[in-house]
């Protein structure tokens, strides 16, 4: 029975703003159960006093009942009291999630951050927020009441009889074990179909994404992944539903066979006559009331337990412990420089770079090139502080970017990735995200030398129109530009770009191109290149091999001189550039 309850209140006091209001709304509920317990134990020798005519425990009948009417009124004033501070609580914690979750995602890395982490915080902070809501005004305070009366009761119950008292107690641990048993199965049975239930979901979400490549292939009506994942969620939702079902059963069964064994009990002490018939009525109905209590908390912690995996992922989030850093900033010897030193990496216990030594001197433009996966983008992952590397060290600014303060790094670079998002708003306001209180004539310099005016002056609302959720009323190579020109505002000593020009149209490529062409006028530019005419303005070009190390390192010139790995890659590069459709 107390297994739902042995981590509920640390997680809750993670939650609100103010964890010390738990302990006053603990207390009060307490106390709103021992009044309870307190007016059912006084059942007992009232009724023994009705019938004896006589006084009982130095009352007679009229004394029990203004004992009753004391409790009733202390009942009222305590329950009341029970609802408020419950009700704080739980409005402290709807108030105090967002900002708590907040502040702990502003703090993890950006390698934390992934799509199916987003669409988990979303729908933690939004839809599921009531549900956990829940818990702390419905749930958690009526569950230690109920478990405080049912204590006073067997309590008072040992005072009255022993043997009653006895009874009860071995009650205890039968209904704990139903608690434990309900709350398994049920544990079990999401275990089974929470799994599938997820794969389903992502299959909508595909299915609604990819609907343009299916009709485009006649294979909109019937998509194979997302039979599949139906069929799974049917087969595994009914199987938990068992394992459900069978806890709630038992729980049941259980509970009224308890039942019966109480009153069954209770009546033979009454023929053997150890119990009077008035009293051994009065305790079986106690004993009613006491099943129906512990009952309650079987099933509030039945209910618990089912807000446990919404409690899970919001203390994993709370709980997740970001990146080291120092609290002071670091000292930079070489502002806009960058240099990997024997840098090793990889995901997962898979490598992806070995070994890799570069230098990036101030105010030069480096092109990373190779084939996919080896490892372009996660060098500038590592330089942005994703992740920490495995082995050796980044440096940025001539300071190793552990030493640095995550806003001091932040505040060095400008990153321009193919990831481009780009908020609900207008376009002044998507570039003014690169700098805020930048002046409306530096915006639209930045938005000139990033091909942005371009855009501006063909939307319908000009500069004040809105670019949709995620930039969806503008192109790839739109929002790419737009990226750009905030990065140019920025003016960071240092720029990562992933360039894939190589998906855009020739109009968005001359401005990419151009684009980064004024931003290695004023910044250390790193470039995962993609198009010819980027790699040969580079100042130096890495080419990274398969394998995840440097397999040549130099200028084009010089790199082509060698005609090694890769002059044949400037060769396969330069005839595939040469491909066209023809009718023939």
């Amino acid at each position: 029975m107390t297994v739902p309850l042995i981590d509920i209140v640390p997680r809750m006091s993670r939650m609100i703003s103010h964890p010390e209001a738990l302990k006053p709304a603990l207390a009060i509920s307490v106390l709103a159960g021992s009044v309870e317990g307190l007016a059912l134990a006084a059942l007992l020798p009232a009724i023994s006093a009705l019938a004896r005519d006589a006084p009982v425990w130095g009352m007679g009948l009229a004394g029990w009942l203004w004992v009753f009417a004391g409790l009733a009124a202390a009942s009222f004033a305590v329950n009341y009291a029970q609802s408020r501070k419950n009700y704080a609580v739980a409005l402290d914690f709807l108030r105090s999630i967002h900002r708590l979750t907040g502040d702990q995602v502003a703090k993890q890395p950006l390698g934390w951050f992934s799509r199916q982490l987003a669409g988990n915080l979303s729908r933690l902070v939004s839809t599921e927020l009531m549900s956990a809501g829940q818990i702390f005004a419905h749930m958690f305070g009526p569950l230690i009441a109920r478990a405080t009366a049912a204590v006073v009761i067997i309590v008072a119950a040992w005072f009255w009889n022993p043997v009653l008292g006895l009874i009860l107690t071995i009650a205890v641990p039968v209904f704990g074990g139903i608690t434990l048993v309900s709350t398994g199965l049920m544990r079990k049975g999401r275990a089974i179909h929470e799994p599938e239930e997820v794969a389903l979901a992502d299959r909508i979400v595909e299915y609604a994404q990819c609907q343009g490549s299916l009709r485009s292939c006649g294979r909109s009506e019937d998509f194979p992944p997302l039979s599949v994942a139906l069929e799974n969620a049917y087969s595994t939702k009914t199987r938990a539903l068992w394992f459900e079902s069978g806890g709630i059963l038992i729980s049941g069964m259980i509970t009224q066979g308890v039942i019966v064994a109480l009153i069954s009990t209770t009546g033979s002490l009454a023929v053997a006559g150890t119990l009077a018939p008035i009293p051994a009525l009065a305790f079986i109905g106690l004993a009613l009331r006491f099943s129906s209590t512990v009952s309650a908390i079987t099933e509030s912690a039945v209910a618990l337990e089912s807000r446990r995996p919404l409690l899970d992922a919001l203390d994993e989030v709370l709980t997740v412990e970001p990146l080291p850093e120092p609290a002071t900033p670091a000292v930079l010897g070489t502002p806009g420089a960058v240099e990997l030193d024997s840098v090793t990496f990889g995901y997962a216990n898979e490598p992806v770079l070995r070994a890799v030594s570069m230098t990036v001197p101030a105010g030069t433009m480096v092109a990373l090139v190779g084939p996919s996966g080896s490892g372009k983008t996660t060098i500038a992952r590592l330089i942005s502080r994703f992740y920490d590397v495995d082995e050796g060290q980044i440096l940025v600014g001539g300071a190793p970017v552990t030493e640095q303060t995550s806003e001091q790094l932040l505040g060095q670079l400008s990153m321009v990735f193919q990831d481009v998002y780009l908020f609900d708003d207008t376009l002044t306001a998507n570039i003014e995200v690169g700098r805020e209180g930048a002046t409306a004539t530096e915006i639209r310099h930045a938005a000139d030398l990033a091909g942005v005016t371009e855009i501006a002056e063909r939307l319908p609302d000009g500069w004040g129109s809105r670019v949709g959720e995620g930039g969806r009323a503008l192109s790839g190579g739109e929002r790419q530009r737009v990226a750009i020109a905030r990065a140019l505002l920025k003016k960071a000593p240092i720029v990562l770009i992933d360039e894939a020009t190589s998906a855009l149209d020739v109009e968005n490529e001359a401005h990419v191109v151009a684009a980064i062409e004024a931003l290695r006028q004023q910044a250390t530019v790193v470039v995962i290149a993609h198009r010819l005419d980027t790699i040969i303005r580079a100042d130096r070009i890495v080419q990274l091999g398969a394998d995840g190390r440097i397999a040549a390192a130099g200028t084009h010139d010089e790199l082509l001189a060698e005609d090694g790995t890769y002059a044949r890659f400037w060769r396969h590069l330069h005839s595939a550039q040469g491909w066209q459709l023809t009718s023939h």
